[in-house]
């Protein structure tokens, strides 16, 4: 038996995530670890891990009656642009990444959240989508739902440029076998120059892809490190755990907006509409008066 290799798709969903489209919220988290998923069980009412195959696990429920899908997307750009691709197909409409940075700022402490607002692209899969300068930039919406949720539970997060790099070690400057290379270490010394504030491997290809396909993105993370002061955060599941909150809150804020803006504009065509009824009646009552 053969499916087609263009668009390969399983009886029970896409080709990676496993899963249709009546089981996506239109609001998608995008973890990295798998096991993020299952820290949700005991924030969302009636949870359900809908799908699990190789990286990508998938849970929905419901934050306070508002829809949320979490789904895990593994680490760096290759299979992020697989599961952001599905997720998309799928019919999310608002993709917010959650997940661990490093800093590259001193000021910038471990255990406080950075809402990037756009990235360098540095993570390799969306070089084959848009050319070198188009830009890798957040939702301004979303950004701003995840900077009033951090506020609204005091929560320290800084807002700035990051950089999603396609390498672990040595494209973050780290040389843990010893061997010099001086051209990555010029390159880890350009991105703190610039004032970039942080370094991670996702969130480029979720803005440059959601861009594209006329989604909105945004990302939170929780510093697990600060490179400037060589501080790694050995126990981070309280971080993370508040991350997931904020971002719920975020979430909320977001859904709550969107319902008002979807009632807004119905009463503002609601009241064109009854005008232009209204209009007409009057016109054709007095077509004669006003004839030639």
């Amino acid at each position: 038996m053969y499916i087609k290799a263009d668009k390969p798709v399983y009886e029970e969903g896409t080709a990676h995530l496993r899963c249709k489209s009546d089981k996506i919220s239109e609001i998608v988290f995008l973890p990295g670890d798998h096991a993020r998923v299952e820290m949700f069980r005991d924030l969302l009412e009636d949870y359900e891990i809908v799908s699990f195959n190789r990286e990508f696990k998938v849970g929905t429920g419901k934050y306070n009656g508002v829809p949320i899908t979490i789904c895990s997307t593994g680490i760096g750009g290759p299979s992020t642009e697989i599961a952001v691709t599905e997720l998309i197909e799928l019919g999310a409409k608002y993709l917010i990444r959650i997940g661990g940075c490093g800093a590259i700022r001193e000021d910038i402490k471990c255990g406080e959240f950075i809402i990037n607002t756009g990235s360098v692209r540095m993570g390799g899969s969306s070089k084959f989508y848009a050319m070198p300068e188009y830009p890798a930039v957040a939702d301004f919406d979303l950004v701003m739902c995840l900077k009033e949720a951090s506020e609204k539970k005091n929560f320290k997060c800084h807002l700035g440029i990051g950089a999603s790099i396609g390498s672990f070690y040595r494209g973050q400057g780290r040389n843990p076998l010893s061997v010099a290379d001086k051209h990555y270490q010029d390159l880890y010394d350009e991105l703190i120059r610039l004032n970039v504030m942080n370094l991670e491997m996702e969130a480029e290809t979720i803005f440059t892809l959601s861009s594209i396909y006329g989604v909105k993105a945004a990302s939170i993370c929780v510093v697990h490190c600060n490179r400037i002061t060589n501080e790694w955060l050995v126990e981070y599941g309280d971080p993370q755990l508040n991350m997931c909150k904020t971002a719920l809150e975020a979430a909320k804020i977001l859904y709550n907006k969107s319902k008002g803006g979807i009632i807004y504009e119905k009463i503002i065509f609601n009241t064109i509409f009854n005008f232009n009824i209204r209009f007409i009646q009057w016109m054709w009552r007095n077509k004669r008066k006003y004839s030639c």
